[in-house]
């Protein structure tokens, strides 16, 4: 059967729209479609497929967030077209210009000169700030970060992100270029040690509580104990959070090693008339699990919620509390005590913490160690004593690892002291001996200041 004309044309038709189509989709994966800029997936198969020394630049426009948040996502995409056109003009002939992610883009440098991917980061930094751009009647500026690295091969990107992270870290219209030395690229290297052996940790049940003592300034004797996370590797050695802490929050296992401190705590604590405390991040609010967990908890081992403090970080009572307010004061309706931790760290806000009916407040380690030697610490620790004293809460001081820091800060009129001069954390208490020990006839034994406060999280 012969076809006509007018069906042939149709068939080409629709042959030629596929392919149009298809281009079109081959051009959205190699082009960004705002900025015009070559794709982050062209830039990597440049990284992979390339050869000879290179540079890479990463620049991030700083609080595009925030621009969309105010003004609305059109206002932001306004931003990035007007951003790529200005990095454009100014890209020399050996590099290329990538749109890398929703707020950062690439230069790519082909066998640069010394020096020349450094002036190219100040000659960013410098059109950004220059920059401004009139957004229905709104004047919006434009501020970057900006990080550079040499190299080779594809981990220019890594390198170059790292370097990112740091300029970040000291603010807007700054430049940093990598070396193996930088912060961010320790704690990269850090995380990624540390994220498959926590995995495993949990899985072997390596990660156990540690405790404490708190004691009453008063009388001397311990009044509880804190319960902190310690894990014990193959050779038995016992590793501080400190050193797996931000892997386990960029991982999102924190809350696990919550959960598994706080299923051992209760089960240990059970039947005993003794009060303990459990550390509380933001993570755990968000989830939403501890009301359930707690519940279940306290009826499992025959706890009295009034046994257990809450030790909520500074970070959520200073950034968070109104998020999970209702929460925090459901704990309390339960019965449980709600202290707040480091307080006197970056995050502090006193404001911030009286939306919170607190029972204690921990001055940070930091002000104590130094009350004695720093008039300024002493000052500190002693109007966080009054502020405690008129929202009605009771104050407990970190770090107290000598007699002659006891003596100040209970001069200073804080509550409770907790330290090496009272005990490190150990994996058991000895029950058979009445746990009301008092300490202020002997201050002999090891009192070196644990660094990290013994925090749990």
């Amino acid at each position: 059967m012969i076809k006509s004309d007018d069906h042939k044309r149709e068939i080409q038709k629709l042959k030629d729209d596929l392919s149009s189509r298809s281009r079109q989709l081959q051009n959205m994966r190699v082009f960004d479609e705002l900025t015009g800029m070559a794709s982050r997936q062209m830039l990597t198969h440049k990284l992979t497929h390339g050869s000879g020394q290179k540079a890479l630049i990463v620049a991030d426009i700083c609080r595009l967030g925030a621009i969309n948040s105010v003004y609305g996502t059109m206002a932001g995409d306004a931003v990035l077209a007007a951003a790529a056109a200005a990095l454009r003009e100014i890209c020399p002939k050996n590099a290329e210009t990538f749109r890398f992610a929703g707020d950062q883009f690439v230069f790519l440098l082909d066998d640069p000169q010394i020096n020349e991917a450094e002036a190219l980061a100040a000659k960013i930094l410098a059109t950004a700030s220059e920059s401004k751009l009139i957004f229905e009647r709104i004047e919006i500026k434009i501020s970057m970060a900006v990080g550079l690295a040499y190299g080779k091969h594809s981990t220019l990107i890594n390198h170059a992100m790292s370097a990112l992270q740091e300029a970040k870290m000291l603010g807007s219209n700054r430049f940093v270029r990598h070396n193996n030395h930088l912060e961010s690229h320790r704690r990269q290297k850090n995380n990624l040690y540390w994220l498959p052996r926590l995995k495993r940790a949990l899985q072997n049940g390596e990660i156990q509580p540690w405790f404490q003592p708190i004691i009453d300034n008063k009388t001397g004797f311990i009044e509880k104990y804190e319960c902190l996370a310690r894990l014990t590797d193959e050779k038995q050695q016992v590793i501080d959070p400190y050193f797996f802490l931000e892997a386990a929050e960029v991982s999102g296992i924190l809350t696990a090693i919550t959960k598994t401190i706080l299923a051992q705590s209760f089960a240990y604590f059970e039947g005993k008339n003794t009060h303990f405390s459990i550390n509380i991040t933001d993570s755990d609010l968000q989830e939403g699990y501890l009301p359930e967990a707690f519940a279940f908890r306290l009826k499992k081992h025959n706890l009295s919620a009034e046994q257990v403090t809450l030790e909520i970080v500074e970070s959520v009572s200073a950034v968070s509390v109104n998020k999970h307010i209702d929460q925090l004061m459901g704990f309390q309706q339960m019965g449980f005590l709600i202290a707040a931790d480091d307080f006197g760290s970056e995050h502090s806000n006193f404001s911030r913490l009286l939306s919170l009916d607190l029972d204690y407040i921990k001055i940070d380690g930091a002000f104590v160690r130094n009350a004695l030697s720093d008039p300024r610490s002493k000052m500190v620790v002693k109007n966080m004593v009054e502020f405690s004293k008129s929202i009605g809460a009771q104050t407990i001081a970190e770090y107290v690892s000598t007699p002659e820091i006891f003596k100040i800060i209970k001069e200073l009129g804080v509550d409770y002291s907790q330290g090496f001069l009272f005990g490190k954390p150990q994996p058991t208490i000895d029950f058979s001996v009445d746990h009301a020990v008092d300490f202020t006839a002997d201050f002999t034994g090891d009192h070196t200041t644990d660094h990290t406060g013994g925090k749990t999280q």
